[in-house]
């Protein structure tokens, strides 16, 4: 991982930048896996979601690369419910530093394992996790009025954040 990229936790006044990340790397991701089925997130809904986040008490990391965020990792009870980077940032292990400062954060509180949902048809996230030790316990599905998705659902022990840095 680069020495530029920082990585802490979130405060309300990164909501704005959060909130384009999060569009941003959604929308590059979602678009990709499927094409016209494909919806972009409506920021002022993305606002809400982090803003309630951090009113709430739940993990919320950023990376930063000095100048902007970059990536964001989110955790609340025992589930991640985000990891996302900015493609120009993938492959470089600011995604892997993410995970294991949300998984260093889970094993602080007391949370053994985490677990969290992949749509099924996501190849790179899902080769990303397994090798970062998670594995597969069930499936759900996404009902939604654009069409029905299918999840993996993913557990990974918090002990494989400690073993890596900070």
């Amino acid at each position: 991982m680069s020495d530029m990229i920082k990585i802490r936790e979130a405060l309300l006044d990164d909501v704005p930048a959060i909130v384009r990340v999060h569009v941003q790397s959604d929308w590059d991701t979602y678009s990709t896996l499927f094409g016209s089925q494909a919806f972009a997130l409506e920021p002022a809904e993305s606002e809400l979601r982090w803003r309630h986040a951090l009113g709430d008490g739940d993990i919320l990391l950023v990376a930063s690369d000095g100048i902007e965020i970059v990536g964001l990792g989110h955790a609340r009870g025992n589930r991640i419910g985000a990891l996302y980077l900015l493609r120009s940032h993938q492959r470089r292990g600011i995604g892997k530093a993410l995970l294991a400062r949300l998984l260093a954060a889970l094993k602080e509180l007391g949370i053994a394992e985490a677990r969290f949902d992949v749509v099924a048809i996501n190849d790179k996230a899902i080769a990303f996790y397994r090798a970062h030790g998670a594995y597969p316990v069930g499936r759900s599905v996404n009902r939604d009025a654009r069409g029905d998705t299918e999840d993996l659902v993913f557990a990974i022990s918090t002990d494989r954040g400690a073993r890596l840095p900070r």
